[in-house]
């Protein structure tokens, strides 16, 4: 009977969990980051197009503030991940 483990191929980079979950968070970061800067640039727009107005201004203001408090938490988990990561290796024997 052939061996079918050996026909199947690993599709991330890593063979661990570790190298599984910072590849995973590695994507999301790229696919999020995108998202952050239009939100950022629709942002502008909502500033560009209030015209003075107080209601619109609070609500572009609001836009910002939640884009960079997005782009703070994509960033924070990936530097948390190189945290943990950097703590976990420094503990192996």
């Amino acid at each position: 009977m052939p061996n079918t483990a050996s026909q199947f191929l690993n599709p991330f980079a890593g063979t661990t969990l570790q190298e599984l979950l910072a590849t995973i968070l590695t994507v999301v970061v790229y696919v999020l980051f995108p998202i952050v800067v239009l939100v950022i640039i629709y942002t502008g727009f909502l500033f560009v197009t209030a015209q003075g107005n107080p209601q619109k201004i609070q609500k572009a203001r609001s836009a910002l503030v939640w884009a960079v408090i997005g782009a703070l938490i994509i960033l924070g988990a990936q530097a948390f991940s190189i945290m943990i990561s950097a703590t976990v290796t420094s503990l192996k024997p």
